[in-house]
């Protein structure tokens, strides 16, 4: 999915979900923002690693990664986020799960300092205020900082 905007860079934001119901929410979410967006799904870790390698050897790193903690095939969601790739990024990184987002905070937060938790179901209106410091172009910028 690509948003439409000719105000600047196009953020890339890759999802990483195995639940593919939830890929038309996420979609629709990231529509109609005020800067151009670029969304890529994913719906392993592996999968992921090697599109965010990809990325970063393009040096058009993603922007923002957003996956959920329970992924199909072997690693997780929380491996993803703490990955070389991940971290070479500097990619702004939201883990999802359906666990209490306290206790994630309270047992991971110490290895993932910068990361957003939020938890499912998604309530996008509740959400809406963190995406929306996410993608302020302030904050775009300030990411892009020696990447």
């Amino acid at each position: 999915m690509n948003t439409k905007n000719t105000k600047g860079k196009v953020k890339k934001i890759l999802v990483v979900e195995d639940d593919l119901a939830l890929r038309p929410l996420w979609e629709n979410f990231f529509k109609n923002r005020e800067v151009e967006l670029s969304v890529d799904w994913a719906v392993s870790s592996e999968e992921a690693l090697k599109m965010i390698h990809q990325a970063n050897e393009n040096h058009e790193s993603f922007f923002l990664i957003i996956t959920d903690i329970f992924l199909a095939g072997s690693g997780t969601g929380m491996e993803l986020i703490q990955s070389d790739e991940v971290l070479e990024s500097k990619a702004q990184t939201v883990l999802i799960s359906a666990a209490d987002r306290n206790e994630i905070v309270e047992k991971y937060g110490h290895l993932i300092p910068s990361t957003i938790v939020i938890s499912k179901p998604l309530d996008f209106k509740k959400y809406e205020p963190i995406f929306k410091r996410i993608l302020t172009p302030d904050a775009f910028a300030e990411n892009r900082k020696g990447a």
